[in-house]
C-alpha cells in the first residue's frame, strides 16, 4: 500500500491511492463476495461489502471514518458503528488511522486527521467566500434563489469577462429558457480521444440529449440537427431524444427542462477530420458561461442557460 511507499527511489507507484489494489494474489478490484451472502460478506453490517471489488485508498468504504467514534473509541451511534477501538486494536471498516493507536494515549491523534487542529469544524477561516457554506444559484439560472431571492447568485464569483474589461455575457430566463448541463461519457476522455479511432468509432459525432417532451413540443425526432445557444456562442449538431432526462418542478410548481451536452467534440480530432463543416460548431465550451469560483476558479460549466431550435 502506500504506507510502504518509500521517498529514496527503492518503490515506485503510478498513483499513490491504488496501490495495494493489484496484491500478488490478484486483481482485488475483480471480487464479487456481496449480496449472495450478506452475512458473510458484510459482518458489520454497515454495507461496507469488503470483499466486494476495491474501494481506494487501502479498500477504506468510508474515508475520514476516525470521526464515527468518540474520543474514548466508542462509536456514536452503536447500532452503526463505523470503527471502534476494542483494547488492542480498531475494527469495523479499514480505518482511516492508524490501526494500533489507542485513543486513550495522550499522544493519540485527535478524530478529524485531516484538519490542522484534529477537531471538526462550524465554519472555515480559509474560504474566500466567507465562513458558512451558502448555497446559490449559479450566475443563469431559471428561479430566483428559494432561499434568498435579493441575492440569488454568489456575489463574489469571479467574472472572466468583466476581470478582462469586458462586459459580462450572462442571458435571461425570457431568452434561454432551458437549464444547460455539460458532462463526459464513458467512452471519451475529455477531447485526448478524439484522436483515437476506436474510440472516435463508438462515439463518433456530438449531440445534445433532449428530454422526450421537449422533443415533442419542439417538433424534433432523435438525429434532427438541432441549434442549442446561449448569450455566448452556439452549437449545431444531432439530437438524442430520451426519457432519460425530463422536465424539473421547480419553486413549487415552474416546469423547466433540463438538457445535456457532451463536452468532447471539438474542430480538431478524427470525428473534425470526417465532419469539417459540422464540426466547426460542436464545441460544447462555445455555450458555457464565463464565471469562477472565487477560490480555485472552477469553472461554473454545470448549469446555464440555453435556447434550441430545429435546423
Amino acid at each position: 500500500t502506500f504506507a510502504n511507499l518509500k521517498a529514496d527511489g527503492t518503490t515506485t507507484a503510478g498513483d499513490w491511492i491504488y496501490t495495494g489494489s493489484y496484491p500478488d494474489a490478484g486483481n482485488s478490484m475483480k471480487r464479487r463476495n456481496g449480496i449472495q451472502n450478506v452475512q458473510q460478506n458484510d459482518p458489520t453490517g454497515m454495507g461496507f461489502f469488503p470483499q466486494w471489488a476495491w474501494s481506494w485508498p487501502v479498500n477504506r468504504r468510508v474515508l475520514y471514518n476516525r470521526a464515527s467514534a468518540d474520543l474514548d473509541g466508542k462509536p456514536w451511534d452503536p447500532k452503526r458503528p463505523g470503527i471502534q477501538w476494542n483494547g488492542t486494536t480498531w475494527v469495523g471498516d479499514v480505518p482511516d488511522y492508524p490501526a494500533t493507536m489507542n485513543p486513550k494515549d495522550p499522544a493519540a491523534w485527535l478524530p478529524f486527521i485531516m484538519n490542522g487542529e484534529g477537531v471538526g469544524r462550524l465554519f472555515s477561516n480559509s474560504m474566500l467566500d466567507g465562513p458558512f457554506p451558502e448555497h446559490y444559484e449559479p450566475m443563469e439560472a431559471p428561479i430566483p434563489n428559494p432561499l434568498h431571492p435579493n441575492q440569488s447568485e454568489d456575489p463574489v464569483a469571479f467574472l472572466y469577462d468583466q476581470a478582462a474589461g469586458r462586459p459580462n455575457r450572462f442571458g435571461k430566463v425570457d431568452k434561454y429558457p432551458y437549464v444547460a448541463t455539460s458532462y463526459r461519457l464513458t467512452e471519451h476522455e475529455h477531447y485526448v480521444t478524439q484522436h483515437v479511432p476506436l474510440l472516435v468509432g463508438l462515439q463518433p459525432q456530438a449531440f445534445v440529449e433532449l428530454p422526450q417532451e421537449l422533443a415533442d413540443e419542439k417538433g424534433i425526432k432523435n438525429g434532427d440537427r438541432v441549434r442549442v445557444f446561449s448569450e455566448r456562442g452556439k452549437v449545431e449538431l444531432a439530437a438524442l431524444v430520451t426519457k432519460r432526462l425530463g422536465p424539473l418542478t421547480l419553486a413549487g410548481n415552474k416546469k423547466v427542462y433540463h438538457v445535456g451536452l457532451p463536452i468532447h467534440w471539438g474542430f480538431v480530432g478524427v470525428s473534425a477530420d470526417l465532419y469539417k463543416e459540422q464540426s466547426k460548431y460542436w464545441l460544447t465550451n462555445a455555450l458555457t458561461p464565463f464565471v469562477g469560483d472565487v477560490g480555485a476558479r472552477t469553472p461554473e460549466f454545470k448549469a446555464f442557460l440555453v435556447n434550441i431550435e430545429k435546423l
